[in-house]
């Protein structure tokens, strides 16, 4: 009895606490700076269609990707129009030109989809916001990231580049079919958690036990 209901009081704590608890996880920043680069938020036509690769042995954890951040070079501000990213395992380790051919075979997830993204007024990393606890990564496969927007104001968004070949693929509209292959990479920041968390929902159920 003295251990039901040791039992059900530890139920009630991970139900009480599970919702508002941050998960515990890593955060893994990947590319080693080469250069400035305006891709993906160029602004030299209305929309883009763009793709980064990054390997398994950059990433090095298995969990929720809960965020993807961009390093910027500069420190001025622009907004881009109905952003939607997607990220993907894939088996490639250098990217082709045929888009959709990228996924090789499996089924993009998409993680944002807004219709302003904004980038701040000051250089180094901006978190895009993407929907946490939607994309599990196996750390087994490669992660492939695919972002798309259509309109912007403001100046481009100055970002690092790497020098991971043939790692980014882009095109000036935002249903390409195809696109020009860049022998670079993208400096990022990943953070990566180790679970999804209790969902409060959960309390209720716990608490049917008392009854």
């Amino acid at each position: 009895m003295n251990r039901m209901r040791f039992t059900l009081s530890a139920l009630v704590i991970v139900a009480l606490y599970g919702g508002s608890a941050q998960a515990t996880g890593y955060v893994v920043p990947i590319g080693v700076h080469v250069s400035p680069n305006d891709l993906p938020w160029d602004i030299i036509y209305p929309s883009i269609r763009f793709q980064c690769l990054w390997l398994q042995s950059e990433i090095g954890h298995a969990g929720y990707i809960n965020q993807v951040e961009f390093e910027k070079t500069n420190s001025l501000n622009a907004s881009f129009y109905n952003v939607r990213v997607w990220l993907c395992h894939t088996t490639r380790t250098e990217l082709g030109a045929i888009f959709d051919g990228n996924y090789t075979g499996f089924t993009p997830v998409q993680v944002l989809d807004v219709s302003t993204l904004t980038f701040p007024a000051t250089s180094g990393y901006f978190d895009i916001g993407i929907t946490p606890n939607t994309f599990l990564y196996d750390n087994s496969d490669n992660l492939l990231m695919e972002i798309r927007f259509n309109g912007h104001t403001g100046p481009a968004m100055s970002c690092w580049r790497s020098a991971q070949p043939y790692a980014r693929i882009y095109a000036y509209d935002e249903n390409a079919y195809s696109g020009t292959v860049l022998n670079n990479g993208q400096c990022i920041r990943l953070h990566i958690g180790t679970m999804a968390g209790v969902e409060p929902a959960s309390f209720g159920k716990v608490k049917a036990l008392f009854r």
